[in-house]
């Protein structure tokens, strides 16, 4: 609160005003917050702390405070908005006797404001309510998803509302994301005898529903992306090169099989071991308050970007001008990856050759590719950091980007490399405008995840 200590003492000594200062921790005055709020009809009403009310104005976090609390006191003070004195008055709380233990079970995520808010009303509420159990689920661990999940499973809470945050349980009763002081106190004095607890009860079903909601809601989008992904010029050009390189190089097609088969796995082993580290990385960041934020905004942002200039490229690609695409590998590393093909397959042991060759193009195309794959291991962050499923999805999406290469490396044994080369390029502007789409939805799902 040092604003209170600093923007506020320096603004006093400018203008005539008084200041009044209320714990929102003593129930009595988080009721009174709630009943000004009410009365003044403010409209957007925010969580982030501290909280300043001026007239019919209410400011919300330091930020807010620090931009419109001076130039609304001036208004006041010129007379072009009214002081209304406040006779508001709340009785005081009394304590009741200690009887039966009300157990309420509060989840809640690190970093999120309207929890910050719900835990100073708890605070409130236990000195009022000597009875009062409260047990704190941090919505990051999976234990506490589990706990949610089965418990909404039992009072059919539906699915678009479970674990969303803040949410209390007491007894057969649930309040969850918006709610006032006066619903809890409702709930507090229908269980004042007291309240079963919750977290005794045995619920095998929880951590499977959470699983299954996850896997039916993101593994289509995660599979979309990976395939477009894998039909991705970046992608498709090399194998193209690998292949007809090894064609003219004189390479039975036994042999030319088995190296594709041998690139291949590497790039999947690679991208995959990538996606593990990324995912690893982003998981633990979004356990560190407002890094999760952050790191949605951030990603959610730059697949949009990703997104407009993919409709650039689609636009460009329609008129036949793909060397001017912005989202592309540079020439140099184009030149790079051919050369390191070249040098590879040349090494004694062709097929280790090929396992080389693909896991150090897998590092080169990285710059291309992970354009959608970054995204994509973000989103998957954003809707669990549960058990193995995560690990599935990523190995659902390096699968599906591997298949368009298993077929253009089949084809190319096949077909000339130009007339794949020239098939491929009519359908370059579908794989732009349909990635433009993917991008952003991802940058939609994760800005507002």
């Amino acid at each position: 609160m040092e604003i209170l200590l600093e923007e506020i003492p320096s603004l006093q000594k400018k203008y005539p005003f008084q200041l009044k200062k209320y714990d929102l921790n003593i129930l009595d005055n988080y009721k009174f917050l709630e009943q000004m709020e009410k009365e003044k009809n403010i409209k957007n009403i925010g969580e982030d702390l501290p909280i300043v009310l001026v007239g019919d104005s209410a400011f919300y976090g330091p930020e807010e405070v620090k931009k419109k609390l001076a130039p609304t006191i001036r208004k006041y003070l010129r007379g072009d908005k009214q002081v209304i004195k406040d006779t508001t008055r709340i009785g005081q709380d009394t304590v009741k006797k200690k009887t039966g233990i009300i157990y309420l079970y509060y989840f809640y995520q690190p970093g999120c404001q309207e929890c910050s808010r719900v835990e100073m009303l708890l605070g409130g509420l236990s000195k009022k309510y000597p009875n009062l159990s409260i047990s704190r689920y941090n919505i990051f661990d999976d234990s506490s998803k589990i706990l949610y999940e089965g418990l909404s499973e039992i009072r059919n809470i539906p699915a678009e509302k479970r674990l969303i945050v803040p949410a209390i349980f007491i007894g057969s009763d649930y309040l969850i994301k918006d709610f006032r002081s006066t619903e809890i106190e409702s709930l507090l004095k229908k269980y004042k005898s007291g309240s079963p607890r919750l977290d005794t009860l045995e619920i095998p079903s929880g951590e499977e529903r959470i699983l299954n909601r996850f896997y039916q809601f993101s593994i289509l989008g995660v599979a979309a992306a990976g395939l477009l992904d894998g039909v991705n010029p970046c992608a498709f050009a090399t194998i193209i090169f690998f292949v007809s390189y090894l064609i003219f190089i004189g390479k039975r097609r036994r042999i030319i099989i088995l190296m594709s088969i041998s690139f291949i796995l590497a790039v999947f082993l690679c991208y995959l071991a990538i996606g593990l580290g990324a995912y690893t990385i982003l998981n633990r960041l979004t356990t560190i308050d407002y890094a999760r934020q952050i790191i949605f905004l951030s990603f959610g942002i730059f697949a949009i970007i990703l997104g407009i200039l993919s409709f650039y490229d689609y636009f460009l690609s329609r008129t036949g001008n793909t060397n001017k695409m912005l989202l592309q590998l540079p020439l140099t590393i184009k030149q790079r990856i051919h050369k390191e093909i070249k040098e590879k397959t040349g090494m004694g042991g062709i097929i280790a050759g090929s396992f080389v060759a693909g896991i150090l193009i897998s590092f080169l195309e990285f710059g291309c590719t992970g354009q959608v794959y970054l995204p994509t291991i973000t989103f998957v962050v954003s809707k669990t950091d549960f058990g193995l499923k995560p690990l599935m999805t990523l190995i659902i999406y390096n699968t599906m980007f591997i298949l368009p290469l298993v077929v253009i490396a089949i084809l190319t044994n096949i077909i000339s490399q130009e007339g794949i080369a020239q098939r491929l390029s009519k359908k370059i502007p579908l794989v732009k405008f349909l990635t433009a789409i993917l991008f952003l939805g991802l940058g939609t799902l994760l800005i507002f995840s």
